[in-house]
């Protein structure tokens, strides 16, 4: 198809030929701007002075015509003739000799000079008209054709001038005037050529820094990869070349999975040189002729061409994913990196450059929400799920923003005493038209969008400032357990924000006891435990959150050295019927045991489980049984109250 397309353009090669060429040679000039400039990129400069050099010597030949003949103008004639003579032989040597002989350019420099001399001896007085003629010949010629040329042409219209003015009697009569001549034709040149190398050197400054606009008006400045702009020029292009050729052109999006969290744990710069990594390995796995660019942050647009069938996007897809699901080395860290991705592929999903990009983020943001290095491909349903999703987002922020999110708080339980000795702090959503919204409406939205850590935040000042007030009034040295996420293990800040929040409302490290479940501590383990050995130090506790749901359970016990272990309510659930569920639950309560850690139950809502649980040794328990989360009235109120008596129970008495 190539080579047909190639025969049937040949025809109109000249026309297209002839069309360059008068672009390349732009509008017609002068006669003066053939002297004084290059007409253009097929005349030099050499030619265009000898032509006119020609024409002018034509011409004044033309004036002393009539007097040559008539006899008193004869001498004057035939030196113009023999000058016509040379200038026309040296344009014939130019034109068909452009490189070789270059010598010539020395005799026609004093050829112009020693003409000029002898009009000016002639002239006498009026001969230093001529002047501006060899200002003219000197810095135009040196301009010309280089240094060199320029001081050779002094010395010879120095010559010239002195001698035709001292053998008129001129230097003799007036010598100032014609010392201060010789002077300015011995200054001149040099302060033109400075002018013209500082004009010449403004000029590349100038044009370096257009280059340099228009670079970064196209390109990203961290990655050197083209920008949105300069993509969606290219995607015109390979639309236009898709519909003509019947072919394929498919949009992926890219945006790298916790890649906030890379820059608060280790800087910008780290995150930066990992941006640039990427780029990098994008540019060496797509395929020649491919485009890759970056949006800004951490977003990546592949520009996949050419393809005969929406099945190849799948292979070139492959090649991509090579660059992640690997560690990247930046400096002295080992990064781990996935992304998600979404595919939009023409002309399926859309017929312009702006609509493919669209389509290809939102088919990302149904990656993403299905995990970690993920793609999919665009459909047309996604649409109005993600536009919902958006909607759900923006909304939860103004929220966050609005300070609509209470706490409420579910006792913990000491049941031998059946005194509440802490409480853990629960968030809940005060909808200004749907009412109080539960956390299962809304905590998996904020993981996805972000805003956990913002609502994290906010959940912890209220419930510091909720347990304060209580040490205050003397309702108890509770303690308070609050959820901390995976997003904000990974704020560097997030131990001094602990406690200063626990100094600004006057309650006691010991007071506090942070919650992380085993799929928080995955995500960033060093974090993690760089966190909880400043919290430790400084008496905060640790609590080991859905203990035996997670990972690694007893590498995380060991390596953090837990104060707390909760055990999941999907285990205490089974108690006691269940006898899988009763070895599990006695298995973690004699690795509490042996560790020194104190276990509490989770989601005891019967009197047998209650039963079960004290008399194998866990005294410290929450659930419903106990009471259900209510709000800071609610529980003050209780906590007013005095503990219930407490009755007897069959306490764990050894193995």
């Amino acid at each position: 198809m190539a080579e047909d397309s190639s025969h049937s353009t040949a025809p109109n090669a000249t026309a297209n030929d002839l069309d360059g060429l008068l672009i390349q040679r732009g509008p017609r000039r002068s006669l003066l701007s053939y002297i004084f400039f290059q007409a253009s990129p097929e005349i030099t400069h050499e030619l265009a002075q000898a032509f006119a050099r020609v024409v002018i010597t034509g011409l004044v030949s033309l004036l002393f015509l009539g007097r040559g003949l008539l006899g008193d103008g004869y001498a004057y004639f035939w030196i113009v003739v023999v000058y016509l003579a040379l200038s026309v032989g040296h344009l014939a040597i130019i034109r068909h000799w452009t490189d070789q002989f270059l010598w010539r350019r020395y005799l026609s420099i004093t050829a112009d000079l020693a003409i000029t001399g002898y009009m000016t001896h002639e002239l006498g007085i009026a001969g230093l008209g001529f002047y501006p003629l060899f200002l003219w010949i000197v810095v135009g010629n040196g301009l010309r054709f280089g240094v060199h040329h320029l001081r050779v042409a002094t010395v010879v219209g120095l010559l010239s001038l002195f001698v035709s003015t001292y053998l008129n009697g001129i230097a003799a009569s007036h010598p100032g005037l014609v010392i201060g001549l010789l002077v300015g034709l011995l200054l001149m040149p040099k302060f033109f050529l400075v002018m013209i190398m500082r004009l010449t050197e403004a000029n590349l400054a100038l044009k370096e820094e257009k280059e340099k606009a228009e670079f970064v008006a196209r390109h990203d400045t961290l990655t050197g990869l083209p920008n949105r702009a300069m993509l969606e020029e290219h995607m015109q292009v390979a639309i236009a070349r898709a519909r003509r050729d019947n072919t394929v052109v498919a949009v992926v999006f890219i945006d790298l999975d916790s890649f906030k969290s890379i820059n608060d744990n280790f800087g910008h710069h780290v995150g930066d040189r990992l941006l640039v990594e990427v780029a990098n390995c994008l540019k060496i796995h797509v395929r020649e002729g491919d485009t890759v660019s970056r949006l800004g942050g951490d977003e990546f647009v592949v520009l996949i061409e050419a393809l005969d069938d929406a099945n190849e996007v799948a292979s070139v897809i492959e090649r991509v994913f090579a660059c992640v699901g690997r560690y990247y080395r930046i400096g002295d860290y080992q990064t781990y990196v996935t992304w998600s991705a979404g595919v939009a592929i023409y002309p399926q999903d859309g017929a312009d450059a702006q609509t493919l990009i669209k389509h290809a983020d939102t088919a990302m943001y149904r990656a993403k929400s299905a995990g970690t290095n993920q793609v999919r491909l665009y459909d047309a349903d996604m649409s109005h799920d993600i536009a919902s999703q958006l909607a759900r987002r923006d909304e939860l922020r103004r929220a966050i923003e609005q300070d609509q999110f209470v706490v409420f708080y579910q006792p913990i339980v000491d049941v031998a005493s059946r005194k509440i000795v802490g409480v853990e702090a629960l968030a809940r959503w005060q909808h200004p038209t749907r009412g109080l919204v539960p956390p299962a409406a809304f905590i998996e939205l904020a993981e996805h969008t972000g805003l956990i850590a913002a609502l994290g935040a906010r959940i912890l000042a209220l419930a510091c400032a909720d347990v304060g007030e209580w040490w205050r009034e003397g309702l108890g040295e509770l303690s308070l357990h609050v959820n901390v996420s995976a997003r904000q293990l990974g704020q560097p800040d997030l131990a001094e924000t602990i406690l200063d929040l626990l100094e600004s409302h006057s309650l006691p490290p010991q007071a506090l006891a942070v919650e992380v479940t085993e799929s928080a501590l995955i995500e960033d383990a060093d974090a993690a435990e760089a966190l909880f050995a400043k919290l430790k130090r400084a008496g905060v506790s640790i609590s080991l959150d859905d203990f035996g749901t997670g990972y690694s359970s007893l590498a995380y016990v060991k390596r953090f050295n837990v104060d707390h272990i909760k055990v999941d309510r999907s285990f205490v659930d089974g108690l006691p019927g269940n006898v899988s569920d009763c070895a599990l639950v006695e298995a973690i309560l004699a690795i509490g045991d042996r560790l020194g850690a104190l276990v509490i139950a989770e989601g005891v809502e019967t009197g047998p489980q209650l039963e079960w649980l004290a008399a194998r040794g866990c005294l410290l328990m929450q659930g419903y049984y106990f009471g259900t989360p209510t709000s800071t009235k609610t529980m003050a109120a209780r906590l007013r109250e005095p503990p219930p008596q407490t009755t007897t129970l069959r306490l764990y008495a050894g193995a």
